[in-house]
């Protein structure tokens, strides 16, 4: 999802795999030979992997304390209690047999930025910054808490470390045969482009793969997914970079605009290609049901895909007939709750007669 790692300091506890990488991938190597660079990088990957095993597996308590040190534990019993039941309910379907070790832990920090991690020892945190950004939404969270929690249980950040080493020594030998000050600038922006392309980003893109999955089987809605993204993308913008600029600065994460387009596809497939949003409108079998404005909490696009999800999760479920009425203002799709309109949507009459036109074709 977010970068999963934050600046920490560096310390046995806090040897977080990106900024060890970081500091040894881009630190210069001077007259060192050929034979000297190999076993160096071999010997590298070795310490790196045992110490970060090590780590993972029996200092998971301590690196919770040091990373609760790091970033605060935030009072606001609201999001603890939020972060709770999403993270209970999400590992009973994942690991109902609690196999998986060690155990996750998490809290809710003091950063106020929009991010989570998850972190050596299955360690997961979550800014309080995203709570309010998501307006504490539980489904929106279980999209963001499930994508950390593949980053964990897939180890992804050990199983990188092959390839970012390997790169480590690459751009050694290149510096050892081409010494200089535009030879390690060239090599470090080359060494920058490969781990993003080849290392983290497959990694986020995996992470939201198997999130869509994690969330969905969980009972979350399935539109979630496209719609904390398209939230994050009316707030913040597409995030995409200029070619020059994504040479320098590499993006490692997929753009918001493509995680939309992303889940969009996934939710529409759930449905078994019944139900999509584009453009803010959601359509059925093929045509325009409801443009939905923003409500309560949500903005109009997000709402969309909170709608589709709800209509996903029927058909998905239940393919067949179906039936939509209004009751006490609510509109429901074989008795489930699909979207409670506004003054400012479309009239309630007309939706239910239009979702029973588009519903049986």
């Amino acid at each position: 999802m977010t970068k999963r790692f934050f600046q920490a300091r560096i310390t046995v506890l806090l040897f977080t795999l990106t900024f060890v990488l970081h500091t040894i991938v881009f630190m210069p190597v001077t007259q060192a030979s050929l034979r000297n660079i190999l076993i160096g990088g071999i010997v590298e990957y070795l310490y790196l992997r045992e110490t970060l095993l090590y780590a993972h597996n029996k200092q998971s308590d301590e690196i919770l304390a040091g990373y609760k040190k790091e970033y605060g534990v935030n009072s606001d019993q609201r999001a603890k209690e939020i972060l709770d039941s999403v993270m209970y309910r999400l590992l009973a379907d994942i690991d109902p047999e609690g196999k998986i070790k060690p155990k996750f832990s998490w809290f809710v920090n003091n950063q106020t930025t929009f991010n989570a991690f998850c972190g050596l020892g299955h360690n997961v945190s979550v800014n309080i910054g995203l709570f309010r950004y998501i307006n504490y939404n539980e489904d929106e969270l279980a999209f963001v808490l499930a994508h950390e929690l593949v980053h964990g249980i897939k180890l992804h950040s050990l199983s990188a470390l092959p390839k970012l080493v390997s790169f480590n020594v690459v751009q050694a030998l290149y510096l050892e045969k081409n010494p200089g000050t535009i030879s390690y600038i060239t090599s470090y922006i080359i060494n920058r482009n490969l781990v993003a392309t080849y290392a983290t980003l497959p990694q986020e893109k995996d992470a939201d793969a198997s999130s869509f999955s994690y969330a969905v089987d969980a009972g979350f809605n399935p539109g979630a997914g496209a719609a904390i993204w398209s939230r994050v993308a009316a707030k913040s913008g597409s995030n995409a970079r200029s070619s020059f600029e994504n040479i320098v600065n590499p993006n490692d994460h997929p753009t918001n605009k493509q995680r939309v387009e992303y889940f969009a596809k996934r939710l529409e497939d759930y449905s078994n290609g019944k139900v999509k949003v584009l453009n803010g409108t959601v359509y059925v079998n093929g045509k325009a049901w409801v443009n939905p404005s923003a409500a309560g909490d949500l903005l109009a696009e997000e709402r969309a895909y909170f709608i589709a999800g709800n209509l996903a999760s029927l058909i998905h479920a239940a393919p067949g007939s179906y039936q939509a009425e209004l009751a006490e203002g609510v509109i429901k799709l074989n008795g489930k709750t699909i979207m409670t309109p506004t003054d400012n949507d479309q009239n309630a009459d007309e939706l239910v007669t239009s979702l029973n036109s588009l519903a049986a074709l």
